[in-house]
């Protein structure tokens, strides 16, 4: 009787192991009707379990041949031609499982979405009937968190060298300042003792003394304005040593805090809200975010501002060999630009960040339809000094993601540009969009609560 409870206790129900792989399951009967799947294959699909239960297996992986065959039924015909489907037949057959890879996934039952995945096929017999275990792995999400991974690593190695570069520059910095400081002293009393030494020189000869003595204190001041500009610098590479301020906070406050400050600077800008009400309370340094929102906001209306005044520049330049009435039409339309900030946030379940399985995180994406990101830049966007703006300091983005990591979260961002004139006018601003795409755990490991 003992031997029989241990067993049980080493024999857990295997539908619940089975909900806790990150290995998305389905079971499928003899039909190729799917019976049951699991919470990750729900999420890897973007499909819940009750829409999928009761669907041919085909409708997912070969809907066109799931299409051909029901034609096929309904005429009285047999063909050879569905592969997938004898693919099944055979490893019933011989009990001999297979395996595909790269396979396109592209159904109406998700709304189209489409995403490649590798999957293998089992068969096996439950009470004398054929089922087949399916196992599937997104290789869009292994690829986005190995390239997440590689990239987290990247941007840890060149801050960890700025900083120690910057604390090098750092003391001499000091020392600078302080000579100069030291120098401008002694240019004063000097200039008080030969006041009173030269008590009779000419006029011309005084002026000629003073205009040197001005020429020199505006030496010392460059040299001290200039090394307190590279200290400020260093201290934005150094970032703050300040520890995290954790409290919990709704994600909402710290937005419409920056989103106040927006409005204000930038009237013109016209703010799209997409909030989820219902998402629970987040803990993380308020201030912080602040930060960051600020930043990545400022960034999307300066964009956006920097790319309507393109557009007027460039209407006479491009259009000046073309009829007035086409000039007009694309001067209608660069008028009919209106630069637009969405915000949205989200709940996203089953999320990996780093190296680390979330049940559930933020999401808050951060849209504009400015100039874009250049293709050249979008994957070094986060390290420090790189910058598509003759004006930017290439710093912001790369506080934004230390920000980010400390929260032991993740950033990402997408941009689509325009290229040229394609199809109407319209186009050549219509498709721009950059999307920044902060995903935050909703508790912190090191948070003392």
């Amino acid at each position: 009787m003992t031997a029989d409870l241990s067993t049980a206790k080493l024999n857990p129900d295997s539908t619940f192991i089975l909900q806790h792989l990150f290995t998305a399951i389905l079971y499928v009967d003899g039909s190729l009707t799917i019976r049951w799947l699991n919470a990750q294959a729900e999420q890897l699909l973007a499909i819940s379990s009750g829409r999928l239960r009761g669907q041919s297996i085909l409708s997912l992986l070969a809907p066109d041949e799931l299409t051909l065959k029901d034609s096929l039924i309904n005429n009285n015909r047999e063909d050879k031609t569905c592969a997938l489907t004898e693919r099944f037949s055979q490893a019933k057959h011989y009990q001999q499982p297979f395996i595909d890879h790269d396979h396109l996934i592209h159904t109406q039952l998700n709304g189209g979405l489409s995403l490649s995945v590798d999957y293998s096929v089992t068969p096996v017999s439950d009470e004398q009937q054929p089922y087949f275990i399916i196992e599937m792995w997104g290789k869009d999400r292994q690829s986005r968190i190995s390239e997440e991974q590689r990239q987290q690593q990247q941007y840890s190695v060149a801050r960890h060298m700025l900083r120690s570069v910057a604390h090098e520059i750092k003391n001499p910095l000091a020392g600078i300042r302080g000579a100069a400081q030291l120098l401008q002293r002694q240019f004063i009393k000097f200039n008080e003792f030969s006041a009173i030494v030269n008590e009779n020189l000419n006029v011309a000869d005084e002026n000629n003394l003073k205009k040197n003595a001005a020429k020199l204190r505006s030496y010392t001041d460059i040299i001290i304005s200039e090394t307190d500009r590279l200290t400020q610098l260093i201290g934005q590479l150094l970032g703050s040593h300040q520890l995290p301020n954790w409290q919990m906070l709704n994600i909402h406050e710290p937005l419409e805090h920056v989103l106040a400050l927006i409005i204000h600077q930038y009237p013109d800008v016209v703010l799209q809200r997409d909030y989820d009400l219902s998402l629970p309370e987040l803990c993380a340094d308020k201030d912080q975010l602040i930060q960051v929102f600020l930043n990545l906001m400022n960034n999307a209306c300066e964009s956006m501002t920097e790319f309507e005044q393109t557009l007027q520049q460039n209407t006479p330049a491009t259009f000046g060999n073309f009829p007035s009435a086409i000039a007009q039409k694309h001067s209608d339309i660069n008028d009919n630009y209106q630069p637009k900030l969405h915000i949205q946030t989200r709940v996203v379940f089953q999320h990996t960040i780093g190296s680390l399985q979330h049940k559930q995180v933020l999401q808050i994406t951060i849209t504009d339809n400015g100039s874009g990101i250049d293709d050249a830049l979008i994957g070094q966007i986060f390290f420090p000094m790189v910058t598509n703006r003759a004006a930017g300091t290439g710093l912001g983005l790369s506080i934004v993601q230390d920000i980010i990591s400390r929260h032991h979260g993740m950033i990402d961002v997408s941009s689509k540009q325009s290229q040229g004139f394609s199809g109407s006018f319209k186009s050549h601003y219509q498709h721009n969009q950059t999307r920044f795409t902060l995903y935050l755990p909703f508790s912190q490991p090191s948070a003392d609560r």
